[in-house]
């Protein structure tokens, strides 16, 4: 349960208030909650899908709820990683570029690429049940696959506190079970999840290449990307 709760309490806004120690036994087994925390969101973001007739109007409150589910934690995330891979600099000035609070002309135009393409997504693909559910595990899933197997490109950063536990046992463990999940409910959904771990690891080799390694940047990038990517897959197929 603490793992479970500091999943939450670092995957969304809600307000816990629970304190769970950062030690890397609860870090390490939070990172199985991941998807299942995606899960949950995904669950209460379809609720507007279903009650609201209108599916453009539904579409504009599903995204809103989507930003302030998370805090907009991932779309920052996606900023900082436009402005800074764009900028064509070295590694250490990408990663201070990275790290910096404000927000340049990449940042502004992968924010409003992502969000436009969301919310024209959202009002205009046929989404069942299990779609937004299915979508915002999976990209969690490929996520945690990155911290179990990419390093981490800043020592001390985000990525490195949970990558030293040893988590990928536990994240394995924890997508088989989602694969039966989806098995169980929405079959194509699987070939959305395919796409997910394509963008997040392509995402992720980019990553690598530029600044040898991933930060907690690179995975809120991941998040957006792999979300933005399924529901453009479900409108496709």
């Amino acid at each position: 349960m603490k793992a479970f709760i500091l999943a939450l309490q670092f995957l969304t806004r809600f307000y816990i208030p629970i304190q769970v120690d950062f030690s890397d036994k609860n870090l390490r087994h939070s990172l199985f909650f991941f998807p299942w925390v995606g899960l949950l969101l995904g669950y209460l973001l379809t609720i507007p899908l279903k009650v609201i007739p209108n599916q453009d109007i539904s579409g504009l409150v599903i995204l809103v709820l989507w930003i302030s589910f998370t805090g907009g934690m991932h779309l920052d995330g996606l900023s900082d990683t436009a402005d800074g891979f764009f900028s064509n600099r070295d590694r250490d000035r990408v990663l201070e570029i990275m790290k910096d609070s404000r927000v340049g002309a990449f940042g502004v135009i992968s924010l409003i690429l992502v969000l436009l393409a969301k919310y024209v997504l959202l009002s205009k693909v046929q989404l069942t049940l299990y779609s937004l559910p299915g979508i915002l595990a999976g990209a969690r899933l490929a996520n945690a696959l990155v911290v179990g197997t990419f390093p981490s490109a800043r020592p001390g950063g985000m990525g490195e506190m949970f990558q030293k536990t040893k988590p990928l046992p536990y994240i394995l463990v924890s997508g088989i079970l989602f694969l039966v999940y989806l098995v169980l409910t929405d079959k194509k959904l699987i070939f959305v999840l395919l796409i997910q771990l394509l963008v997040v690891g392509l995402t992720s080799l980019v990553s690598l290449k530029k600044i040898q390694g991933v930060t907690g940047d690179i995975y809120g990038a991941n998040v957006e990307l792999a979300e933005a990517f399924a529901l453009l897959v479900l409108g496709l197929i």
